[in-house]
């Protein structure tokens, strides 16, 4: 496809969002209506446009957000798009790059004197744990780095503060720690000022996708790409930002937009909707209107999807979530995860949610985890033909004991094993009429032809009264009903 017809394929509205020569511009975009389009095409136009050798990054907040810009964006414009410097990456990869600036310019100062660092995902990926409520944290005092023990609240499975000291003495640290390690800095006198001239210097122009799931460090770094007077995008939809849990401030972004001077460009026609009822109910949601969900069966969907995890395990046994639930880090459930993985490749050709989470856990690599799945799929052959729960217990925790170094429970108790029982009850169900289970925030970004939602008798009442973009549990709703290109049915 050549770029003139990727630009013919785009509607008016989507070329006027992806041209628009203005230096400060947000993109609000409903469901469906081509956002990540746009913002590859956006790259794509900030790329070639001009002969400035200085870097073009779009970032968003996931991988698979990420990697699928970057795929959308090779696509639309080929390879030399992302020649360097050129780049399509998460944003804690440009938290690393600044921190790293800092360390090379001494206003931080790590450990045994590293300036390149290794950042990993978690601490439990590279120190041993133990159950503790006594957490290592990595802090800055006057620029430099050190851990402090911070007593928490709830116990957790959690290396030690020698352990930790060891690990950033040669050169490791979390995703997590530069995050915090950055904020940290930021306050310190000429440190902003220092990553404005190293943004101006090395980028022209930054994309951030999803902006309503920026927290607050997040932002900060947006105001200071506007400040070096970097060519900044932002895109996103205030009806979609579900992760206030995680920090976000989707709050915060109406003032951002106002002070930098953005002009806004609106996506409102969706491509999702196939039929009219579901598109009416979309436009009625958005607009804050009441709304009835015609009522179904499960069964009768491509997916049934909820606020919490819990009630799509009650939903009956022809229905298989991705996960039990919000993933707690606890050994015992990172190993049923891995048997849940299991049958959810199986039936649905995709991993757990938390599969990732639980290798991470139980400290073994994807390597190993490939090794677990022959063996893991002999147990899930076995718990649909035995009724010794026990057995099936000792045999997984002798399986993930064969490549994790963490010690697993000696005893089992009610919550191990009721894991196991509800997998059994999806296992005696005739596979093809299991259908996928998930939660609005594992649901964003995804659609089905037909979408059974489960919901409580306070989130029937609240459609009945309508929604507002201003409430996170609403926002969870007008997620979960906007996923059909068909039909929305209520499911109970």
């Amino acid at each position: 496809m050549t770029r003139a017809d990727t630009a013919d394929a785009l509607t008016g509205e989507q070329l006027t969002a992806a041209g628009t020569p203005r230096r400060r511009l947000y993109i609000e975009a409903a469901p469906g209506s081509g956002k990540t389009t746009v913002a590859a095409q956006r790259f794509g136009i900030q790329r070639f446009h001009g002969n400035d050798q200085r870097a073009v990054i779009a970032v968003s907040f996931t991988r698979s957000a990420t990697a699928e810009l970057r795929d959308r964006v090779l696509s639309h414009w080929g390879p030399d798009a992302l020649a360097w410097p050129h780049r399509i990456v998460t944003l804690d990869t440009i938290v690393c790059d600044l921190l790293t600036h800092l360390l090379h310019t001494g206003h931080v100062r790590w450990p045994a004197g590293h300036h390149h660092l290794t950042v990993i995902d978690h601490w439990r990926l590279l120190l041993p744990t133990q159950w503790t409520d006594r957490e290592p944290t990595v802090v800055l005092e006057s620029g430099q780095v050190l851990t402090r023990a911070i007593r928490r609240a709830r116990k957790g499975n959690r290396p030690s503060t020698a352990d930790v000291d060891e690990a950033l003495a040669r050169g490791y640290c979390t995703h997590q720690d530069t995050r915090h390690l950055l904020e940290s800095a930021l306050a310190v006198d000429g440190v902003r000022d220092a990553l404005c001239a190293r943004l101006a210097e090395t980028a022209r122009a930054l994309i951030v996708d999803e902006i309503f799931d920026a927290n607050a460090l997040d932002l900060s770094l947006v105001r200071l790409a506007a400040d070096a007077r970097l060519d900044v995008t932002v895109v996103g939809d205030p009806w979609q930002a579900l992760y206030g849990f995680r920090g976000a401030r989707p709050d915060q972004v109406p003032g951002l937009v106002q002070e930098a001077t953005f002009v806004q460009r609106n996506l409102r026609t969706s491509f999702r909707w196939k039929s009219a009822e579901q598109a009416l109910l979309a436009e009625r949601l958005r607009a804050g209107q009441g709304v009835t969900l015609t009522e179904g069966h499960a069964d009768d969907m491509d997916v049934l999807l909820a606020l919490q995890w819990k009630p799509l395990w009650e939903a009956g046994p022809h229905v298989l979530p991705l996960a039990y639930g919000s993933t707690t880090g606890h050994i015992h459930e990172a190993a049923c995860t891995l048997l849940l993985s299991e049958l959810t490749q199986r039936t649905f050709g995709e991993n757990a949610t938390f599969h990732n989470d639980a290798l991470t856990t139980l400290g073994i690599d994807h390597e190993a985890g490939q090794r677990l799945r022959s063996p893991l799929q002999s147990i899930v052959d076995d718990l649909a033909g035995t009724t010794d729960i026990a057995k099936i217990w000792t045999s997984l925790n002798e399986i993930v004991a064969s490549e994790t170094d963490r010690p697993l429970p000696k005893r089992r108790n009610h919550t191990h094993t009721a894991r196991l029982e509800k997998l059994r009850g999806r296992l005696n169900a005739p596979a093809s009429r299991l259908i996928p289970g998930l939660t609005a925030h594992q649901a964003k970004g995804r659609e089905w032809d037909t979408v059974g939602v489960r919901l409580t008798r306070l989130e029937r009442e609240t459609l009945r009264q309508g929604l507002s973009a201003d409430n996170e549990d609403h926002r969870k709703l007008y997620v979960a009903l906007t996923r059909a290109k068909r039909m929305t049915t209520a499911v109970s």
